[in-house]
């Protein structure tokens, strides 16, 4: 069993800088266990509802998305390191309605073998969605006529033709 499954899920998932609900807060008694013990696959249902990260390898096209709505497109850095695309992301101390914090995170995604690293793009939406992408190579079927060759001797003996 995976020991993350075991620990508070508020410590070491990656909505660490996301509001906490009251009943996190203060859970009672009963809740505790399910408070400390919830499974992750409980807690990070997709990235619709998780909103911070998923990596898409589709047919013609391989894509990441990000949610990076705590960031201006000034403090986040999109780069290519051989076979790797790094998202980093970092904000100075600031005030929201809870008092100060400062974020930053740094993300890594191998790049499929079938796609350039030259033809890496990003785009920041105006919700705070940080796309990568770039285009899959078609993979190219070889075709090619094989001539045949005629040969002079029989394939089978006189004695075991039918």
């Amino acid at each position: 069993p995976r020991l993350s499954s075991l620990l508070p899920s508020r410590i070491f998932n990656q909505t660490f800088g996301e509001h906490l609900a009251e009943s996190e807060l203060f859970p009672s008694t009963s809740a505790l266990s399910a408070f400390l013990f919830r499974p992750s696959i409980l807690r990070t249902p997709g990235w619709l509802e998780s909103r911070f990260s998923e990596m898409r390898l589709d047919k013609d096209r391989f894509s990441v998305n990000l949610d990076v709505k705590h960031f201006s497109p000034e403090e986040l850095k999109v780069k290519v390191l051989g076979d790797v695309v790094e998202v980093h992301g970092k904000h100075e101390e600031r005030q929201d309605e809870h008092g100060f914090v400062t974020r930053e995170f740094s993300r890594k995604y191998r790049i499929p073998a079938d796609v350039d690293p030259l033809s890496i793009t990003s785009s920041l939406s105006s919700d705070g969605v940080l796309t990568v992408n770039g285009p899959r190579k078609p993979t190219e079927v070889v075709e090619r006529t094989i001539p045949i060759a005629r040969e002079e001797k029989a394939a089978l003996a006189v004695g075991q033709r039918k």
